[in-house]
């Protein structure tokens, strides 16, 4: 795994870099590491700036790459800098909203699993942690409701709750992408933990 520090640190100038894209689009290796080695230093401090932390940006680099490789066939020209920053910026936003979501979520399995006796202010507290989940995934689409429910509260795998919903695997990574969106969205809709965020 490449790291900021041995990876090139300036992007390449327009003729080199047209020259390097033809070749990743021919499926030669050696253009991808050269389109990797000069761009990751980019993407790495991107990714700090919007806000992740540091143990998780390499892996988040990494994501960005392999969406740009897969999608290379999309890219018609202008900046390449500013194509893969709206990646980052897409990969960087999922791991924040994820978090949130799994915060959130923590607070009412800790809840659920009856914890032991505690101060009247950690009870009212876990309560309305209760209350609003209950409150937004009352809100959710069935079918988004229903594999986060699976996913994050009882803690299956993708491969379990395939089978248990009768589709393929990929549509559950879909649907808990989605219902993780919702989620967040109704969370500060309805105001609940708008206050704690820190991003």
């Amino acid at each position: 795994m490449m790291t900021a520090t041995v990876a090139h640190s300036a992007c390449m100038d327009a003729a080199t870099l047209a020259v390097v894209l033809e070749r990743c689009r021919c499926q030669h290796a050696e253009g991808w590491k050269e389109l990797y080695d000069a761009h990751f230093d980019f993407v790495y401090r991107a990714a700090r700036r919007l806000g992740l932390p540091d143990p998780e940006i390499e892996d988040v680099v990494h994501e960005v790459f392999l969406a740009a490789f897969r999608k290379l066939k999309q890219f018609q020209g202008g900046s390449l800098t500013a194509w893969l920053y709206r990646m980052c910026a897409f990969e960087v936003s999922k791991r924040h909203r994820r978090r949130r979501v799994a915060a959130a979520l923590q607070i009412f399995k800790i809840w659920a699993h009856a914890a032991p006796p505690e101060a009247s202010d950690q009870r009212v507290e876990r309560l309305g942690a209760r209350t609003a989940v209950h409150a937004i995934m009352a809100r959710m689409s069935a079918q988004k409701r229903e594999v986060l429910s699976m996913y994050e509260l009882e803690g299956l795998s993708g491969k379990e709750i395939a089978v248990r919903l009768g589709c393929p695997e990929d549509t559950v990574w879909t649907r808990l992408h989605h219902a993780r969106r919702e989620f967040d969205s109704l969370r500060r809709k309805l105001g609940y933990g708008d206050s704690q965020e820190s991003t």
